[in-house]
């Protein structure tokens, strides 16, 4: 393979990298865990909270912000993991 072609495959490679990254930031994701639900888009802006009412206990609520706390780690690992996969598949082209 002569510079030419490299260059060409690594220009081709770079811009369907961009392309996923891109995927990912319009995606949408979702963790729903014990009543509650949470998304995000891919670039990590909080787009939507949902609680069962039945959660809501005014003399708990440090419960109530820990599950969140959870569901929101969660999605974000489900966000980091899909960044992750297009990282490891950059780690395979052939230069």
């Amino acid at each position: 393979m002569n510079n030419n072609e490299m260059m060409k495959l690594a220009k081709k490679m770079q811009a369907e990298m961009e392309k996923r990254e891109k995927k990912v930031q319009q995606e949408n994701f979702t963790v729903e865990k014990q009543g509650i639900k949470v998304t995000f888009n891919g670039m990590r802006q909080l787009k939507e909270i949902k609680i069962d009412d039945a959660l809501i206990d005014p003399e708990d609520p440090e419960t109530l912000e820990t599950m969140i706390q959870i569901a929101v780690n969660e999605v974000l690992e489900k966000i980091d993991a899909a960044y992750d996969a297009i990282e490891a598949e950059a780690k395979n082209f052939p230069f």
